[in-house]
């Protein structure tokens, strides 16, 4: 198989001409999203309770719950660099084919084994899909809606957030777990499929790129500053996502999942219309009050006692999230040429990633030292060092402004 190069445009009033965003190509790219983001939802809170309900201890359902993360994250750079070199649709395609795979291999898997020989496969398979799915957004979107685009395709994943565990804890007790992981197979299968419906937007060169190095194919360079805004969003997350329901609990709060119900659906509402702001204003319009909203969601924290607390920094948290996440992934966009927005995505996803690492285990330890008033306020104060990477971007771009002129 041939490597190719991703062609520059066409021409500037081919782009000035089409400023649709509700393209065939787009509309079918975000239903694959939401089916992909369906399937994993529904099973995602599930595959642990499944390791125990099989005679599997806590720490190997907590072991088996991260494989999948530990997985996508080792073998980003690789598959940025196939994103970019071999298109965007078949590392989609294969992407959600893996996802298929894994849940069939849970449904017929009955030892602890086999469930992490899945949970390598789910992981290999979400680092492909969402690398290459970001980046193809990227290609298709007009330039002008690029954030507007980006918010849209997140907002299916929030769709998919909030139908997803309660369809799968449905489906459970309908079915039991094998009959789920029939399903989401399926499910991800439909994903694969719609996604042919979209066509490449990219085209081959006759010049060849040149072959992957350690020093070209690891990170993409212009993409480090926005990875650590990345990696800050990625403790918060990943610290709320771990310790919120024990925090709620141990304050007298009947019900946690109402936080993240409230949460999923501020992201839903946010990414669908923050875009256009960003895309009118400027990016750090919109990316400086998210993460400030997310720093007081988590900030006020240690002073809530009662549920209607708790859910005002809900809604702030997922309006902020959903506001500076997208944006934050446009301003990427924005800085890489397009033959290496794959590896920027990928490079951008492993601060993501590694700050979701960071936020469950390192404050983790934060709270048994010091306890939870300390740790919110810590990562509040984290979510806030955020913008360092939006101002060394913006002061990158008036460097190059300079030089141009």
């Amino acid at each position: 198989m041939k490597p190719i190069e991703v062609a520059p445009s066409a021409n500037v009033n081919a782009d000035a001409v089409d400023e649709r965003l509700l393209s065939a190509n787009f509309v079918f790219t975000v239903l694959t999203n939401f089916f992909y983001a369906l399937g994993g939802q529904m099973t995602n809170a599930i595959v642990p309770m499944y390791v125990l309900s099989i005679g599997g201890t806590n720490a190997e359902a907590g072991l088996i719950g991260g494989i999948a993360s530990i997985t996508a994250l080792v073998v980003r750079s690789l598959i940025g660099w196939v994103t970019d070199v071999w298109r965007r649709r078949p590392v989609i395609l294969l992407g959600t084919m893996l996802y298929a795979v894994a849940n069939f291999i849970y449904s017929i898997s009955g030892a602890i084994g086999m469930i992490i020989f899945g949970r390598v496969i789910q992981g290999l398979g979400i680092s492909c899909y969402s690398t290459a799915s970001t980046s193809y957004v990227a290609d298709i979107a007009p330039p002008k809606r690029r954030a507007e685009a980006i918010g849209l395709f997140a907002a299916a994943n929030s769709l998919g957030l909030i139908l997803g565990p309660a369809i799968g804890f449905y489906l459970i007790a309908l079915l039991g777990y094998h009959g789920l992981f029939y399903i989401v197979t399926g499910i991800s299968a439909v994903a694969g499929i719609v996604s042919l419906f979209a066509k490449e937007k990219i085209k081959p060169r006759e010049t060849k790129r040149p072959a992957w190095s350690w020093r070209s194919g690891i990170v993409a360079v212009d993409a480090l500053p926005i990875a650590w805004t990345a990696l800050c969003l990625g403790m918060a997350y990943g610290s709320l996502t771990t310790f919120i329901a024990i925090f709620a609990t141990a304050r007298g709060i009947a019900n946690p999942g109402f936080y993240f119900t409230v949460q999923a659906i501020m992201l839903l509402l946010s990414r669908t219309f923050s875009g256009r702001f960003a895309d009118k204003y400027g990016r750090a319009f919109v990316i400086a009050p998210g993460l400030m909203a997310m720093a007081l969601a988590l900030g006020m924290l240690p002073l809530m006692y009662d549920l209607s607390g708790f859910m005002i920094s809900a809604a702030l948290m997922g309006l902020g999230f959903g506001t500076a996440q997208p944006a934050t992934m446009a301003l990427l966009v924005d800085q890489v040429r397009a033959d290496q927005r794959g590896l920027a995505v990928a490079t951008y996803s492993m601060g993501y990633d590694g700050g979701m690492f960071l936020g469950a285990s390192l404050f983790g330890v934060v709270t048994q030292v010091w306890g939870f008033n300390v740790m919110w306020t810590a990562v509040a104060v984290c979510v806030l060092l955020g913008l360092l990477g939006i101002l060394r971007t913006l002061r990158m771009n008036v460097s190059i402004s300079s030089e141009q002129k």
